[in-house]
């Protein structure tokens, strides 16, 4: 909407920036969540959606019963309201990110719902894979359609992060699989990740953060050059989006930081851990998004390792699966493994955008 003003009317011109849409996107998203979200718990409570704890986690948990859940559905409606005011809605990366997050948000709905009303244990994790598989298809057709780069080999190869003009053309059919790899393992590391009060939702701020940055230089065609980054016509609108997405995930914070009074749910951590892979995709950073996302590949690998070292050799490698959960068995206050987890995200981040530029001089 505010685009649309500024290229409507001269004297709104200043509307068409990047930087000011983005600074009211993060503002904007910040009230609507951080305003709402008491109410909104007050309502989770008369519907009775709060939170069941596994018999299998960590006895201190048990506490946390009956913490309403599904915060999620906030955090979601905060960015894709404040996207609409603020976001260029002519822009293909903007419609795509919009679609993708209402999909992906339905994929935890439904499972946040079923807990409650069919089974504990929600939707299956083979319905899961095939519905965030289906919205890596829907990726994959918008690349193939509109292309992201100026080159076609470009869009169907994997990039080398740390070499400039370095990659391997895998083609549209293993493309096709690489993203599913990317978008549905980033979805899922979020998911698993979201297992203490606030213990996703900084890392999920920071990887924004990051993408934002990456997004705007290369949307930008003397920076993209200096950074040595492919330039993306477009791609600058992503941190118009992204911008929104900090901030409802701040103003979220605020209530889900320890002691939580709300939790964010599938619906929240699923859609953040899509958007994030699939922005990873669009901007052809898909290798640099481990170290981006660094604490969601340690909580991943951490239960891949659990459930593989059990299977082969009988023997577990943690105390519990994932990570988080050993340090709590580890009698680590889960405040202080919350922070340091913050802190390992953070120094991943800085990493990432370190690599960033050593690209550049390489």
């Amino acid at each position: 909407m505010l685009y649309i003003l500024g290229m409507t009317y001269m004297k709104m011109n200043f509307f068409k920036s990047i930087y000011l849409r983005a600074f009211i996107g993060f503002v904007f998203s910040f009230l609507i969540v951080i305003l709402l979200c008491k109410p909104f718990i007050k309502y989770l409570k008369r519907k009775k959606l709060k939170e069941k704890i596994r018999e299998c986690g960590p006895i201190s948990h048990y506490s946390k019963k009956g913490t309403p859940t599904m915060g999620g559905v906030l955090l979601i409606l905060g960015s894709l309201i404040t996207t609409l005011i603020v976001g260029n809605l002519k822009n293909k990366f903007t419609l795509l990110l919009i679609l993708i997050t209402i999909l992906f948000s339905l994929i935890g709905f439904v499972d946040d719902y079923k807990k409650f009303t069919v089974n504990k244990d929600g939707l299956s994790g083979r319905k899961k894979l095939f519905s965030q598989s289906l919205i890596s298809i829907i990726v994959w057709i918008f690349i193939k359609e509109f292309g992201l780069t100026s080159s076609n080999v470009l869009d169907f190869s994997i990039i080398n992060p740390l070499i400039h003009n370095s990659f391997v053309y895998i083609g549209s059919l293993f493309m096709l699989i690489f993203i599913m790899l990317v978008v549905n393992g980033t979805s899922n590391a979020v998911n698993i990740t979201d297992g203490l009060d606030g213990l996703a939702i900084m890392p999920v701020i920071i990887s924004c953060t990051i993408l934002a940055t990456i997004a705007y230089f290369s949307g930008h065609i003397e920076m993209s050059n200096h950074l040595s980054l492919y330039y993306i016509s477009g791609a600058g609108e992503i941190m118009v989006f992204l911008s929104t997405i900090i901030g409802s995930g701040l103003a979220f914070l605020w209530y889900n930081c320890y002691p939580a009074q709300i939790f964010m749910g599938d619906t929240g951590s699923l859609a953040l851990g899509g958007i994030i892979g699939v922005i990873a995709v669009l901007l052809k950073q898909e290798l640099l998004l481990p170290l981006i996302g660094g604490i969601f590949v340690v909580e991943a690998v951490s239960v891949i390792l659990q459930v593989g070292s059990y299977k082969i050799r009988k023997k577990r490698i943690f105390k519990m699966a994932p990570i988080h959960h050993h340090f709590e068995l580890m009698n680590i206050p889960e405040n202080k493994v919350t922070l340091r987890f913050w802190i390992i995200s953070l120094l991943f981040g800085i990493v990432a955008l370190g690599v960033v530029r050593l690209r550049g001089i390489l």
